[in-house]
């Protein structure tokens, strides 16, 4: 970094010489305030500079002296104006100045000029130039010729010619620049219509309207319905039981108790059960004898047996106690009754599943929210449960049935299937063409397809677009007609909703301006919205 040496403005050259023989090799910047007038000498300086080279020191100075900084730099000492430039600054120090040989005092002064020669002659050829008195003359010439009066014809001829032009200018001005017009237009309007195909899937997390991907939602709710139909099966039936009298006899000398409800049956024939009808209890000894009435267990003549047939006692009173039936069991009869066939079962089921799945998508409706729709073709029903108070073949006249069914179905957004929609239909409008938001409307086509909980179905938005109209072709188009003539073509060209307006500046001129930047096109764009309506 560079070292500063501020200097007195009385201080002598000697003095500041051995300033600097106390500094360091390096960088140093003598700082010289106004007024010291002992470096103004050139030999002063140099000394200086000789001093700084001896101790291998880059010398610059900080210094607003005029005089000084030119001997600095014919020298080529770095001069700065503040010690602000002097840190800042990237310098050097400059070429050597050249040793001062004391046989040769000159020869660090500047060489001669190139026009005069060492022996002290001017070169010859610098003789050849015009003198002064020559050149003054040809000076006086010259300012006689200018200030010479032009002629009155040349004057003339130079007023007409700026006269002419003037008129010329002026008339092309007023012909071409100053006429202005504005037309105004209001565009009509072109129907437009697509169709695009769209897929809800309740899997899908996120909805891609230009892919034409959306989110649905999965609803469901239980039904449970009844119903009753008449049996159409048809056959006989066991419908009243037999009924007669047993005797048991004591096989014990102790008193035997037989409940109600003690089964005995036949031992020969058919297998048929009985049952007594009220408690018995048979006194000792050995022999004595007890009657009490029975009932089959099963209806229809079956229970019809021959006397002497019941002898088997059920259970641990076997061996107690000995049965007979003294006379024959009657009462037993069989009759034509309804009977419950599969195909009422059958019929039944379809006729409540059917009146379910009628209602199925009025009672997932009522789950919708206000901007949601849910196609009929996605309510989907599965039997959970059914219950028939009868079986097969058993005699009824009436097979009821209790059915419960779970409804699913998918709702879809209305808003995000107009939206995807509304997308498409935007592609298909002409750039700068603007659709009309009253007429839009949209369409949902009834070929709707499901696979499994994924609808596929088609919207159609239709709607009206104003035609845009390039202004700048509008305005090449009409330039230099009349007004009959521009309407005419406009309306040729583009699709007005109703005649076309001008309106010119200044009013006189029979056609509109030659230049198509002098013509404003105006769009009223608002007015071509409300014209379709």
């Amino acid at each position: 970094m560079a070292e500063f040496l501020t200097a007195e403005h009385d201080i002598r050259i000697e003095a500041l010489r051995q300033q600097l023989a106390r500094l360091g090799r390096g960088q140093v910047v003598v700082v010289l305030p106004n007024g010291c007038t002992h470096l103004e000498s050139l030999p002063r300086l140099r000394l200086l500079q000789r001093q700084a080279q001896l101790q291998g020191q880059a010398l610059a100075l900080v210094t607003t002296d005029p005089t000084i900084r030119q001997n600095a730099k014919r020298l080529g000492i770095p001069a700065f104006g503040s010690e602000v430039a002097a840190r800042w600054r990237r310098w050097g120090t400059g070429a050597a100045a050249p040793r001062n040989d004391s046989n040769r005092a000159g020869t660090w002064l500047p060489e001669p000029p190139h026009w005069r020669r060492g022996n002290g002659s001017i070169d010859p050829k610098l003789r050849a130039r015009p003198r002064f008195d020559r050149v003054r003359s040809r000076r006086i010439r010259a300012a006689r010729r200018y200030h010479r009066a032009t002629p009155l014809w040349l004057q003339v001829v130079g007023y007409l010619f700026v006269g002419l032009f003037l008129v010329t200018f002026l008339s092309g001005f007023v012909y071409y620049v100053l006429p202005a017009a504005t037309v105004t237009l209001v565009p009509g309007q072109r129907a437009l219509e697509t169709t695009v195909l769209l897929t809800a899937d309740p899997q899908l997390e996120a909805s891609d309207l230009e892919q034409g991907l959306l989110s649905a939602r999965l609803i469901e709710t239980t039904v449970e319905a009844t119903g009753t139909v008449s049996t159409t099966g048809a056959g006989w039936s066991e419908v009243d039981l037999a009924t007669g009298k047993v005797v048991f006899t004591n096989q014990t000398n102790a008193t035997v108790r037989i409940p109600a409800g003690t089964i005995v049956s036949t031992s020969t024939g058919d297998d048929v059960d009985f049952r007594i009808l009220e408690d018995l209890e048979i006194a000792g000894p050995l022999g004595t004898q007890a009657e009490v009435e029975i009932e089959a267990t099963e209806p229809g003549i079956l229970g019809n047996v021959p006397s002497n047939r019941i002898t088997t006692v059920a259970g641990g009173l076997r061996t107690r106690v000995r049965v007979t039936n003294p006379e024959a069991t009657a009462g037993g009869a069989n009759a034509r009754v309804r009977l419950v066939t599969q195909e009422d079962r059958d019929r039944l089921l379809d006729q409540v599943y059917s009146s379910i799945r009628e209602v199925a998508h009025e009672r997932l409706s009522v789950e919708l929210g206000p901007d949601e729709w849910m196609p009929e073709d996605t309510v989907l029903t599965w039997i959970t449960a059914q219950f028939f108070d009868q079986f097969n073949d058993e005699p009824a006249d009436e097979l009821n049935l209790t059915l419960r069914v779970l409804i699913q179905g998918s709702v879809i957004n209305r808003s995000e299937s107009e939206e995807a929609a509304m997308v498409a239909l935007r592609s298909e409008v002409p750039e700068r063409g603007q659709l009309v938001a009253e007429s839009i409307r949209f369409t949902v086509e009834p070929n709707t397809v499901v696979t499994g909980r994924t609808l596929r179905y088609a919207v159609t938005a239709s709607g009206n677009y104003v035609i845009p109209i390039d202004v700048r072709a509008v305005s090449q188009a009409v330039t230099g007609l009349n007004t009959e003539e521009a309407a005419s073509r406009l309306q040729e060209d583009w699709l007005l909703a109703r005649a076309p307006e001008f309106y010119q500046d200044p009013a006189w001129f029979a056609t509109l301006p030659q230049i198509a930047s002098r013509i404003q096109v105006r769009v009223e764009l608002s007015e071509a919205a409300r014209s379709g309506q």
